[in-house]
């Protein structure tokens, strides 16, 4: 999601200098470290990552495992993550995610935390790392993974977290998606009930992880960093989280702070993580006696709201039965007019064969003429009872264009919510979410074509067969339905 500022601001990262440091004469380029590449085991799935040690000094050194953000990420930019830390002399470890079982729709953070474990392990068994401060270094995923490689085992020394959400998966998710939309100038329930729906249809992987049971479990010193203005991870709850969770876990070894004007992870500018992070975790590193105090929570415009449904039409099962219901009704009102045209074009075709080729060669260039007239003719004989619809074009155009929006509208907004998920972008165009206005376009027409035909059908129905009732039945309780539903998803008033 930061992809451009994570190339053009870690230039400044680079350029950290011998600040940085443990001990005099610990700091040196980040060039200049050693970098070892190894491979280890975790789950039965082989694991890559590159060991980067300082310069030797003769003396073991503290080392750091980064646990890195959602998705994938270079391993040249995860070099250039850590580069600070190993010029300040700490032996660090970067490891490429596993692919087996990680996806935007399944993955395990138990598992995750047994492959963090397992890169514990490695840089334990190092010669030049004390394995008694050997540490993780969670990044905003790695932030819900991290508690619980340090809740299960002490071979962690310390943790470390860095924009660290106290929420769970879906409610972050809903909360970060729903300012993103607000930025672009689409406020509403449309975030919130997209992750609600994905997680009730079993798509969103860890939805409901609890991270306070595991910082509950850990007893670890932690130092945590948030940004003041991040709007990716809600900061104050967050911290809130984290403190409570710790606390009541008796845990009191703890230093939480806030860094000003920084957004998600703790970007400012151009700069991706700025360098006042690594100031104060390294200060926390050398003496955190010394750097143990605490920041006051940012101030958080909006809170996150739970994601469980709190009422029936909320559920998974009923949002799919609507779509389910609304596709059926709109297509069988479609579907049986195909099929009545077709049955009269069989008709007609029976009815000039039945005539000869005689009769319609006496008819000549006065053939189309007088199926006009013998059509009128009909018509006028026809008892008006019997008269539907069908003779009415204006009604069968906005009848067909109630059901074919009918049928757009939850096909485009079930499209659009997954890329909304998966890229996590609107596709704003000029400050202008496009997508969303064509959905409300498409609902709003499909109303007005609604009153439309019902006020037709009430004025004809006294003329309407049986037939046509049972299709506009069909259409009209599509959108009795669509109308609720566009109401919930907020495609009918902005």
């Amino acid at each position: 999601m930061f992809a451009a500022r994570k190339l053009l601001g870690l230039v400044g990262v680079l350029l950290m200098t011998a600040a940085f440091t443990l001990a005099p004469g610990a700091a040196g380029a980040a060039g200049a470290a050693g970098a070892e590449e190894v491979t280890f085991t975790s789950d039965g799935t082989r694991l890559n990552g590159t060991v980067f040690a300082p310069p030797g000094t003769g003396h073991r050194r503290p080392g750091l495992v980064l646990v890195s953000v959602s998705g994938w990420m270079p391993r040249e930019e995860l070099h250039k993550m850590v580069a600070p830390f190993v010029d300040a002399g700490v032996v660090t470890f970067v490891y490429e995610k596993r692919t087996a079982g990680y996806s935007a729709t399944q993955r395990s953070y138990s598992r995750l935390a047994d492959d963090a474990l397992a890169a514990v392990r490695l840089l334990r068994a190092r010669p030049d790392v004390d394995p008694d401060r050997v540490g993780l270094w969670g990044v905003s995923e790695g932030g819900w993974v991290a508690p619980l490689v340090a809740a299960r085992s002490p071979e962690v020394g310390f943790v470390v977290l860095l924009a660290a959400s106290g929420v769970q998966p879906a409610r972050q998710t809903a909360w970060h998606l729903d300012n993103l939309l607000r930025h672009d100038g689409v406020s509403g329930p449309l975030a919130l009930n997209g992750v609600r729906l994905a997680e009730g249809l079993g798509q969103f992987p860890e939805a409901a992880f609890d991270p306070a049971s595991a910082l509950t479990r850990m007893r670890q010193p932690v130092f945590a960093v948030w940004g003041a203005d991040d709007h990716t991870v809600p900061p104050a709850e967050s911290m809130a989280v984290v403190r409570n969770a710790l606390e009541a876990g008796g845990n009191h070894d703890y230093t939480m702070r806030v860094v000003s004007s920084a957004t998600h992870p703790l970007a400012r500018g151009t700069t991706w993580i700025v360098p006042e992070f690594y100031d104060l975790v390294v200060a926390w590193l050398k003496s955190p006696e010394a750097a143990g105090r605490s920041d006051a929570p940012p101030a958080q415009e909006r809170t996150s709201l739970p994601v469980e449904p709190r009422t029936w039409y909320e559920s998974a099962w009923a949002q799919g039965g609507a779509l389910v219901l609304m596709a059926v009704l709109f297509s069988a009102y479609l579907g049986a007019g195909l099929a009545g045209r077709r049955r009269r074009r069989r008709a007609a075709a029976a009815q000039r064969s039945a005539r000869g080729p005689e009769q319609g060669s006496q008819q000549g260039p006065e053939r189309q003429p007088q199926r006009g007239s013998q059509r009128e003719s009909q018509l006028g004989s026809q008892p008006e009872s019997q008269r539907d619809s069908r003779h009415d074009p204006g009604m069968r155009r906005t009848a067909r264009l109630l059901a074919v929006c009918g049928l757009l509208a939850p096909l485009g907004l079930v499209c659009y919510v997954v890329a909304l998920l998966l890229t996590q972008r609107t596709g704003a165009v000029g400050g202008v979410v496009v997508p969303y206005l064509a959905l409300r376009g498409i609902v709003l027409l499909a109303v007005a074509a609604m009153a439309f035909v019902a006020a037709g059908w009430w004025r004809a129905r006294r003329r309407i067969t049986r037939a046509e009732r049972v299709r506009l039945g069909l259409l009209l309780g599509g959108g009795a339905v669509l109308l609720p539903w566009a109401a919930y998803w907020g495609l009918l008033f902005g």
